[in-house]
């Protein structure tokens, strides 16, 4: 893996609706690479590399060219051991990795962004590596998937399958993104990308809701297995965001040995809008009421709320459609909810 390439990647400020530095990055590297792609008027990019024959479908890869930080001058990418903190559901204990991380000029954490250059830089990789291969990038998908929901369905029609590289840690598998499911559980697409996976990282995936991302898009246009894999960042969508070499370096094995496994074939699995939800408030008399509060825990069962090291994951049962709440967002929910309800 070239780490100076991806250090120079980690180096382009970007940010949701002001991205023309990373959108510039990106068309000079695939100009340069000789690469076939077009953006369309939304900046979004899309690359072909390779010629089907009859039967073949290609295989792709996507992420995402926003990211939440504050657009700066200057990010220094300075390469650190660190301890990689407990990350949905995994506790990495105290063994130190090789990682990125991002500074001012000041000498201040900055957030690296590695929600998503992590996952471009992968898609850069597997671009490279693979013969026949489409990549997209999309734009804004940080406050609500604004580039995907716009995409070129055209692109899609010789594509057997699609994997996002946007969740954090080393572990991660997305079955499904606010309700919309990605791929079948019991088919071949998930039981031979399970193994990819696992084979790859070298260790057990956990398969789990996503709040969203772009791949959800593409599932909701299109009839094809779809899936979001980790990609090794840390701590995201703060300053002393992070990212690790090692869990990068496996994601692109990864990448590799799904398509290898997987073939160029299709992976059908049709779209089904998730079921409505009612979150109407039952009416309750006072005797019930009061059963349902019992020791200032609410138990109602419209919701499951799950603590974590870190935050809480809320969890829908309905849909299982989960959110994480880091501690000092849940803290600001807390003073909102005291305020309106004291």
């Amino acid at each position: 893996m070239d780490i100076n390439k991806f250090k120079e990647l980690l180096s382009v400020p970007t940010k949701t609706y002001k991205e023309s530095k990373m959108i510039e990055f990106l068309v000079n590297h695939l100009s340069k690479g000789g690469y076939q792609h077009k953006l369309d008027e939304y900046n979004n990019i899309y690359v072909t590399k390779g010629t089907l024959v009859e039967g073949e479908y290609y295989p792709m890869f996507i992420s995402h060219t926003d990211t939440v930080h504050e657009l700066i001058d200057q990010i220094n990418v300075k390469e650190e051991y660190l301890v990689r903190p407990y990350t949905f559901g995994k506790d990495f204990g105290s063994e130190q990795s090789l990682c990125l991380k991002g500074y001012d000029n000041d000498g201040k954490p900055t957030g690296i962004g590695g929600d998503d250059k992590c996952g471009i830089f992968i898609c850069l990789e597997l671009l490279s590596r693979l013969d026949k291969v489409k990549v997209a990038f999309f734009v804004s998908e940080e406050t609500g998937c604004h580039g995907s929901k716009m995409v070129d369905q055209e692109f899609l029609k010789d594509v057997g399958y699609c994997a996002q590289y946007d969740a954090p840690g080393d572990h991660l598998i997305s079955h499904s993104c606010m309700g919309t499911v990605l791929f079948d559980k019991d088919g071949e697409f998930f039981n031979t990308s399970l193994r990819s996976i696992t084979k790859s990282f070298g260790n057990e995936m956990m398969v789990q809701s996503h709040p969203y991302t772009d791949i959800m898009m593409i599932k909701q246009k299109s009839d094809i297995s779809c899936i979001n894999i980790s990609c090794g960042y840390y701590n995201m969508h703060t300053a002393n965001e992070f990212v690790c070499l090692y869990d990068v370096e496996r994601a692109i094995t990864a990448g590799m040995n799904m398509v290898t496994d997987l073939g160029l074939k299709k992976y059908e699995f049709g779209y089904e809008p998730p079921k409505p939800v009612n979150y109407q408030t039952p009416i309750l008399d006072f005797d019930q009421e009061e059963d349902l509060f019992y020791d200032g825990v609410h138990h109602l069962e419209s919701i499951d709320v799950l603590e974590e090291k870190s935050g809480i994951i809320i969890a829908d049962p309905y849909d299982g459609n989960e959110f994480y709440i880091d501690d000092e967002d849940g803290y600001k929910l807390y003073e909102i909810l005291k305020e309106r309800y004291r």
